[in-house]
């Protein structure tokens, strides 16, 4: 599956699902657990996630391709220019086509724990668009990139950022997948630029569902998402309840969805952090 496929013609919205790799036998066996409620809710595709300097990149390919040959979900690495060379990227690529995985997330990437600016790898890439301009090349598979309705963190301003992205597209991005967002005006304000400058790809919003007021907290502050006024107040009003708070999440979750499916997006991509539990209230709601 190519990204492209899952939208062209599509009778329902897109819905997608990320996951991280597991990193211990706990993990794993908690993740095996989960995965088989994900799928029966139906996603259109799994994507699964890249750690810092290719830390979990064999964990990465290894579960995508399980997610497509055990569990019969069509599924898509994410890959990133940090700590690779051209040549580790094109292993890299050999290996996920190895295991029929024709999708990539690509990614410049993060900065590695306890660093603050990006180390461009010598023989490698600075900039996320020479990363699918190289997969590109290949034509071997689907490129999602990213897009960011608050701006990338590191952009000096939104218009910088947004010539970064149409940079994306243009070298052979076929999808846009924004970061998370919890404020839909942001997102409908980010999609109405894009197209002004002239992107046609499908534009898929990015939500994470709310698991605590620290998680949400910790994660905006990382990306530089916005927490609207009125969703703070119910976590805060919330406080130690553990149930109430994941009520909120689930709430609010499924306004932003079902809002961004009746105004035209093509599907929704959900950042679900190896949980189903929320998911399977939320997707509930949207499809009813």
């Amino acid at each position: 599956m190519r990204f492209l496929e899952c939208f062209e013609g599509a009778e329902r919205p897109v819905i997608s699902f990320e996951i991280f790799p597991p990193r211990s036998e706990k993990a794993r066996d908690s993740l095996e657990r989960v995965v088989p409620r994900l799928v029966a809710l139906e996603p259109s595709y799994m994507t699964v996630t890249y750690g810092a300097l290719g830390s979990t990149r064999v964990e990465t390919i290894e579960y995508a391709g399980r997610l497509r040959k055990v569990f019969g979900v069509e599924a898509a690495c994410h890959l990133t220019c940090v700590g690779a060379t051209a040549s580790e990227i094109n292993a890299v690529l050999d290996r996920i086509r190895g295991e029929g995985i024709e999708s990539i997330v690509a990614l410049r990437g993060d900065p590695p724990e306890g660093e603050e600016t990006f180390v461009v790898p010598e023989g490698g890439y600075r900039h996320a668009n020479e990363l699918v301009a190289h997969i590109r090349r290949r034509d071997e598979f689907g490129i999602a990139v990213a897009g960011y309705p608050e701006k990338h963190i590191e952009a000096v301003d939104m218009e910088t950022d947004l010539g970064y992205l149409k940079q994306k597209v243009d070298a052979g991005g076929d999808i846009v997948i924004t970061q998370l967002f919890y404020d839909n005006a942001d997102f409908f304000a980010f999609e109405k630029r894009v197209r002004e400058l002239g992107i046609e790809a499908p534009v898929v919003p990015g939500l994470m569902p709310i698991q605590s007021f620290a998680q949400i907290k910790k994660i905006s502050g990382l990306c530089g998402a916005t927490i609207p006024e009125e969703l703070e107040e119910r976590l805060r009003a919330a406080g130690d309840d553990k149930a109430a708070i994941t009520t909120v999440g689930v709430e609010w979750t499924t306004a932003q969805a079902t809002e961004l499916l009746d105004r035209g997006a093509p599907g929704i991509h959900f950042y679900v952090l190896n949980r189903a539990s929320q998911m399977e209230r939320i997707m509930a709601e949207i499809r009813d």
